[in-house]
C-alpha cells in the first residue's frame, strides 16, 4: 500500500501537466486528458516522451518542486512535434533536447516575468520552442511537412457544436468532435464556472470575427477559451465584473488571431496559443498598474480554480470585511454607544461624512443628574486608547474643556490626536480633555496603548469622542471609510461576536477582551499530535485518526490529518480561524473545522457567524450531485456559533447550527458542538445532520516524534 501511495505521489505530477492545459489541478482529470491524447497516437507518444524527460531534467537540475512549468511546456512541445514527424530514433532526440531547452527556458521565463508584474508564464516557452524546432526541422536534409491541422469533417452534433468541440480538441492535437467533447466533460467535472467561461469566451471571440467578417477555420479558436477562463476564472476572482473581462479576453484574443496569423502566415509559422497570451498579457499587465482597489480583483499571488476562489472570497468578506478599507480597534474601555455614525445627521457630511462619534451611556442617558457640568457624563475623562499602531505627526492639548451646550467652531476639532499609521493612512481622535495627552510628536504607539481622555474641547456640545481615518496630515481633509475589529456588539439581550463591523448610529459595542485560559486551550503549537477515537454513522467499529500541527517552509501553520488532508490557520489576538483546505475528504479534520473554523479567542464572546464551505459537510454522493446541481459554483453554510460555560463538565460548550438554503422550501442544516476543556484543548467534537451523528473523543496528546 505504500509503495502504491508513493507510486501516486510520483506520477500525479505529470496527470496534473495534462490537467494544468485547461487550468484544472485534478491529476484524476489530467490522467483522463492524457487518456484522450492518444486519439492522435503519434502525438500522445511524443507528448508522454518529452514529459518524462522534462521530469528527468528537472529532477537532475534541482529544478522541480512547487511549480513545475516545464512540464506543461514540455508534454505540449512533445505533442506538436510528434504530431508531424515519424516516430523514429530523430524523433526521440529531439524530444530529450526540447525538453531540456523548454525546462529551462520555461524557469527562466516564470521568474522573469513575475519580477516585470507578477504575470504568469502560461504556454509561453510552448510558442517559443516550437517555432524554434520548426525553424530548425526545416533546415535539415529531410524536413518534415509545414505544420497545419486538419479537423474531422464528419458531423457529430451540431456544426456549432461540431466547431466548438473540435476548437477545444485542437488545442492537444485531437481536433475531432468526439475527442473534444470528452475534453469537456472533465474540464466541466473539473470547474462547471470554467466550462462555462470556455463557451462564453468562443462565443465573444466568434462574434468578433463575424464582425469583422473573417470565418478562416477554427485551428486556433481555442485561445478564445482559453483567455476567457485565465482571466474571469483563474487569475482574478471570479463576479460579475471579471465575467465581462472574460468577455473581452475573448474577443481581445480573436482580433490578436487575425493580426498575428497574418504576420506569422508571411514565415509559416502557426499561431499556437500565442493570440492567448498576449491577450492574458496585455489584460493582467494593465489591470495590475490600477492605483485603486475594486473589482475586478486580481488573483496572481495563488491562482486555483474559479470555485475555490469563491469559496476564498465568500470567507474573506465574512472574516475580513471589506478589503479596502483600514480596521481599527475600538479606541476605548468597556461598553460605549455611536452617538453619530457614518453619514450622521449632524457634522458627519460631505467629505467628513465617513467618521464616528462615541459616547458612554446608562440606560437612554448620556450623564448623571443635570448634565450641566462636565463631570456628570459618563464618558468625560474615560481613558483613550490608540486604535492602530503608529507615528505621532500633529497633536493639540491646550484648548479648554467646554461647558456642555457650548461649542468652537473656530477649532472645531478640540485637542486632537493624529496618527500615521503603519499602512500609511491617517487616524484622528478628536475633541480630548485639556492636558490629557499622554504622547508626542514622533512617538511610536501600539494598538490599544493609553494615549489621553475624553473631553468636551472644540465644536462639543457635550463630552464624546471622534474617530475618523484621511489619507493625508492636513486636519479637515477629506475623511475615508475604516471599520472596526474584534468587538462585541449588544444585540437585543446578548452580546454578539464580530471579527470586522461597521456601526450604525446607536450601536453599543465594546473591544472583546482576550481571555488567556481560552487562548491556551485552542492554542496549536508546532508538532503537537492529537489523536481522536473517531465514531462514523454506518461504521460500528471505532476508528483512531490524528490531527498534527505543522510549519510550512513559509511559515504558515497547517493542521494535517493522517492521509495528507490539511488546512492552514491563523491566530490572532482576537481569533484563532482556520482556512485554505486542501486534499481529500476527512471526517475529523472536517468535523474540525465545521465546529472551530472561526473562534474567538474572548470568553464575552457569545454568539457569532461564519460561512464555512458546504464541502465541509459529511454528505453522501447523491446529495453532493444534488448541490451541484442547484448550486453550481458552490456556497456557504450560514453557521451561527454560540458558547457558553458549562459547569458540569467545566468545559466551554461551543455549539454551531450550519443551514445551507439550497432553494424555496429546501434547507439543509447541522448542528454542532465542541467541549473545550481548559487543560487539554477539544475534549470533544460531534455533528448531527439528517439523524445521524459523527462524534471524535480525544485520547490523547503527544508530540509529533515524540
Amino acid at each position: 500500500m505504500t509503495r502504491l501511495l508513493r507510486l501516486g505521489q510520483r506520477l500525479a505530477p505529470l496527470a496534473r501537466a495534462y490537467a494544468g492545459v485547461l487550468f484544472c489541478e485534478s491529476p484524476w482529470v489530467g490522467a483522463w486528458f492524457a487518456a484522450i491524447t492518444w486519439w492522435s497516437p503519434h502525438a500522445a507518444l511524443a507528448g508522454l516522451v518529452a514529459l518524462l524527460a522534462a521530469a528527468f531534467w528537472g529532477q537532475l537540475l534541482g529544478l522541480s518542486g512547487g511549480r513545475e512549468p516545464h512540464l506543461l511546456n514540455s508534454m505540449l512541445v512533445g505533442l506538436f512535434v510528434g504530431a508531424f514527424h515519424t516516430t523514429d530514433l530523430t524523433l526521440l532526440g529531439w524530444l530529450l533536447a526540447v525538453a531540456l531547452v523548454t525546462t529551462l527556458i520555461s524557469h527562466w521565463l516564470a521568474a522573469l516575468l513575475w519580477r516585470w508584474g507578477k504575470l504568469p508564464v502560461l504556454s509561453l516557452p510552448f510558442v517559443l520552442i516550437t517555432w524554434m524546432v520548426m525553424l530548425a526541422m526545416r533546415a535539415t536534409p529531410v524536413a518534415p511537412p509545414p505544420l497545419v491541422l486538419t479537423s474531422s469533417t464528419q458531423s457529430v452534433f451540431t456544426p456549432w457544436l461540431d466547431n466548438f468541440f473540435m476548437s477545444l480538441g485542437g488545442l492537444m492535437l485531437v481536433p475531432y468532435p468526439v475527442a473534444g467533447a470528452l475534453l469537456f466533460a472533465g474540464l466541466t467535472l473539473a470547474s462547471r464556472y470554467l466550462a462555462l467561461l470556455a463557451v462564453a469566451g468562443y462565443l465573444a471571440g466568434h462574434t468578433v470575427l463575424w464582425l469583422l467578417h473573417h470565418q478562416d477555420g477554427h485551428a486556433a479558436d481555442f485561445n478564445f477559451m482559453l483567455s476567457a477562463m485565465a482571466l474571469g476564472g483563474i487569475f482574478m476572482l471570479p463576479g460579475r465584473s471579471s465575467f465581462l473581462l472574460a468577455l473581452a479576453g475573448g474577443a481581445l484574443a480573436a482580433w490578436l488571431t487575425i493580426i498575428q496569423g497574418a504576420l506569422l502566415h508571411l514565415v509559416y509559422l502557426p499561431l499556437l496559443t500565442l493570440p492567448f497570451i498576449f491577450a492574458v498579457y496585455l489584460w493582467l499587465g494593465g489591470m495590475s498598474m490600477r492605483t485603486t482597489i475594486k473589482p475586478p480583483y486580481l488573483s496572481l499571488d495563488y491562482p486555483t480554480l474559479p470555485e475555490t476562489s469563491i469559496e476564498r472570497l465568500r470567507l474573506a468578506r465574512t472574516r475580513g470585511g471589506d478589503p479596502t478599507t483600514p480596521a481599527l480597534q475600538p479606541p476605548f474601555h468597556g461598553e460605549w454607544r455611536v452617538s453619530q455614525g457614518f453619514n450622521g445627521p449632524h457634522t458627519h457630511r460631505g467629505a467628513w461624512c465617513h467618521a464616528l462619534d462615541f459616547h458612554i451611556t446608562e440606560g437612554t442617558s448620556s450623564h448623571r443628574g443635570s448634565g450641566f457640568a462636565q463631570g456628570d457624563y459618563y464618558c468625560f475623562g474615560a481613558p483613550v486608547l490608540a486604535p492602530t499602531s503608529g507615528q505621532v505627526v500633529r497633536l493639540r492639548d491646550d484648548l479648554p474643556d467646554l461647558t456642555p451646550g457650548e461649542v468652537d467652531v473656530v477649532n472645531n476639532w478640540g485637542n486632537f490626536l493624529l496618527l500615521r499609521s503603519t499602512y500609511g493612512y491617517y487616524v484622528v481622535l478628536a475633541h480630548l480633555s485639556q492636558g490629557s495627552l499622554r504622547v508626542q510628536v514622533g512617538q511610536w504607539v501600539e494598538t490599544g496603548q493609553a494615549v489621553a481622555t475624553c473631553g468636551s474641547s472644540g465644536r462639543s456640545p457635550e463630552p464624546h469622542l471622534h474617530l475618523h481615518v484621511q489619507n493625508d496630515e492636513w486636519l479637515g481633509s477629506p475623511t475615508r471609510p475604516f471599520h472596526l475589529t474584534n468587538v462585541l456588539v449588544r444585540n437585543q439581550g446578548h452580546t454578539e461576536f464580530h471579527l470586522y463591523h461597521l456601526p450604525a448610529q446607536g450601536t453599543r459595542l465594546a473591544a472583546a477582551p482576550r481571555n488567556a485560559q481560552l487562548t491556551a486551550a485552542l492554542h496549536l503549537l508546532p508538532g503537537r499530535v492529537l489523536t481522536y477515537r473517531l465514531r462514523i454513522p454506518g461504521i460500528t467499529v471505532t476508528q483512531s485518526s490524528q490531527l498534527r500541527s505543522e510549519l510550512t517552509l513559509l511559515g504558515q501553520a497547517r493542521l494535517v490529518a493522517d492521509g495528507g488532508s490539511s488546512a492552514a490557520f491563523i491566530e490572532t489576538p482576537a481569533v484563532i480561524g482556520y482556512f485554505d483546505r486542501r486534499g481529500k475528504r476527512h471526517a475529523l479534520l472536517d468535523l474540525w473545522l465545521l465546529a472551530l473554523g472561526l473562534t474567538p479567542l474572548s470568553t464575552a464572546a457569545e454568539h457569532w457567524g461564519d460561512r464555512p464551505g458546504l464541502h465541509l459537510l459529511p454528505l453522501g454522493p447523491i446529495r453532493r450531485l444534488f448541490i451541484a446541481l442547484l448550486r453550481p459554483l458552490g456556497a456557504g453554510c450560514d453557521s451561527r456559533y454560540h458558547r457558553y460555560w458549562d459547569e458540569a463538565s467545566h468545559t466551554w460548550r461551543q455549539e454551531g447550527r450550519h443551514c445551507v438554503r439550497l432553494a424555496p422550501g429546501i434547507e439543509w442544516c447541522g448542528v454542532t458542538i465542541a467541549w473545550i476543556e481548559p487543560n487539554r484543548g477539544i475534549k470533544n467534537l460531534q455533528f448531527t445532520m439528517f439523524g445521524k451523528c459523527w462524534e471524535a473523543v480525544l485520547e490523547t496528546c503527544g508530540w509529533l516524534n515524540a
